[in-house]
């Protein structure tokens, strides 16, 4: 499940779709929480200032509550933790809204196409998956691309 803030209908329905989308395709169960809130150029600035020691605007931040998660996870993961048998958060993602919009016009595509793009990425960081090195980020690129096309 997610809990978006700050964005409207429109944006809700989409993210929730890539989100059921996201998780179809890993074959992972959700019994998830992550939250997600649509931010100004000035939050996200701030927030990757702190968090990655960057003074500048950025597209998309993703605050995993845990490393690498082997996929798919099980209930029976949680076992040692505070797990209440409900819902487990797994993080925050922050997408700039200003930022996606831009990106939208320069690659020449929508604005609900860039958001759930972004949506899908920050997912993807939450559950554990990188690009910094070659290999892994021919694999999250790979299930990005399967996720968008099953999100519509």
């Amino acid at each position: 499940m997610i809990r978006i803030s700050n964005a409207n209908f429109k944006e809700k329905m989409l993210v929730k779709r890539v989100e059921k989308a996201c998780f179809a395709h890993l074959n992972q169960p959700d019994f998830f929480l992550i939250d997600m809130t649509v931010v100004d150029e000035d939050t996200i600035r701030a927030l990757n200032k702190e968090a990655r020691g960057i003074d500048k605007v950025t597209d998309v931040l993703s605050f995993p509550c845990f490393d690498k998660l082997d996929l798919p996870v099980s209930k029976d993961s949680f076992e040692d933790s505070d797990y209440d048998g409900n819902k487990v958060l797994l993080g925050s993602i922050m997408i700039c809204r200003q930022r996606a919009e831009q990106q939208a016009q320069e690659y020449g595509h929508s604005y609900a196409r860039e958001l759930g793009f972004l949506a899908c990425h920050g997912f993807l960081h939450i559950l554990g998956f990188d690009h910094i090195d070659p290999d892994d980020e021919k694999v999250m690129i790979a299930h990005q691309k399967a996720i968008m096309e099953k999100a519509g």
